[in-house]
């Protein structure tokens, strides 16, 4: 929609065009062709400045055109186009249409009891196919809080995929179970906790699973090292020697062991890292309490969203140190 859609240039008294160059006044928002500007070579309300006699938006309209809808900022007052998103004189963000408060079912008079929550339309935990079409929501009340924090403020923090996770975060803080299943944090873990920015727990699994897998591949390594036998047959009857002798069922116990470890270590961030994301979100939000929190606030850019870069990070230092020991021992 074009913003200056009937108003005219004070300079030359003709109305603007969508194709017009067009400059505004940094002081009171005057528009003005880029050229009858520069045959003024200021404002044209400049002696008006500070007077409370500055130029404001005209209300007439060229002949035939229709008056449309206006969005007006909280900030300096700017009557904006319906749809705008900032305001075209001083840049704030302006509020988005709420479409799904405009077309929900009305509210009970009554709040559902805590823990029985059901957002509307689509629900804590339907499909994302079911779920309202590009509604970063997933059906929670815009307007309520997380544990005290605002939603909008929470939505923004997790990025990518808040459809997914703020039902369920809603539904932990209001009597619900910490229990949500996550099939991405059990197949990926300590790469889905960096990759969401949970770097304390992301830390701690990586360095459990390294230990543990450690040990495993130290276990692997003697067992193949007792097989010995350059034939199948061989081999399959030193196995059986090694799996009858104490040492063999020690080191076979000891690998089933770790083994059942690594298995409970990604089932357990499987049953509970949405809870740990949930808190580590949180964290963050109540950091900067108190504080406008915009898209465009550059310290609350970094702290939500995701990191694919931390999420390979660990693989990526696990492949330096491994050429690095390969570096060491070819030369020593």
């Amino acid at each position: 929609m074009f913003f200056y859609e009937g108003q005219k240039c004070p300079v030359c008294g003709n109305f603007f065009g969508e194709q017009d160059d067009i400059v505004t006044c940094p002081e009171c928002g005057a528009p003005h062709h880029r050229n009858c500007w520069k045959t003024e070579g200021h404002c044209h309300f400049a002696d008006l400045h500070g007077t409370g006699k500055a130029w404001h938006e005209e209300q007439q309209v060229q002949v035939g055109a229709q008056a449309a809808p206006k969005k007006r900022c909280s900030r300096c007052g700017y009557d904006n186009p319906e749809f705008s998103e900032f305001c075209a004189r001083c840049g704030k963000e302006l509020d988005a249409p709420d479409w799904q408060t405009q077309n929900a079912v009305p509210p009970s008079p009554e709040r559902p009891p805590v823990g029985q929550y059901t957002p509307p339309h689509a629900g804590a935990y339907t499909s994302f196919g079911q779920q309202p079409f590009g509604d970063p929501y997933g059906g929670v009340p815009r307007t309520d809080t997380i544990d005290g924090v605002p939603v909008d403020t929470m939505v923004k923090l997790i990025g990518p995929n808040s459809a997914y996770y703020l039902p369920r975060f809603y539904r932990m803080t209001h009597g619900g179970s910490k229990v949500s299943w996550n099939w991405s944090a059990f197949f990926f873990s300590y790469n889905w906790l960096l990759y969401r920015k949970n770097i304390l727990w992301g830390v701690i699994a990586f360095i459990v699973s390294t230990v543990v897998g450690f040990f495993s591949q130290a276990v692997t390594d003697q067992l193949e090292g007792m097989l010995g036998g350059s034939t199948m047959e061989a081999m399959m009857q030193a196995a059986q020697r090694i799996l009858a002798s104490e040492q063999g069922q020690l080191l076979w116990s000891i690998l089933s062991l770790l083994s059942l470890v690594a298995l409970a270590v990604k089932v357990l961030i499987g049953l509970f890292g949405n809870y740990l994301y949930l808190r580590a979100i949180l964290n963050k939000a109540k950091k900067r309490e108190g504080e406008i929190l915009t898209p465009y606030d550059e310290g609350f850019r970094k702290s939500g969203g995701v990191s694919f870069a931390l999420a390979m990070a660990p693989e990526l230092l696990v492949l330096a140190l491994s050429y690095l020991a390969f570096f060491v021992l070819s030369i020593l």
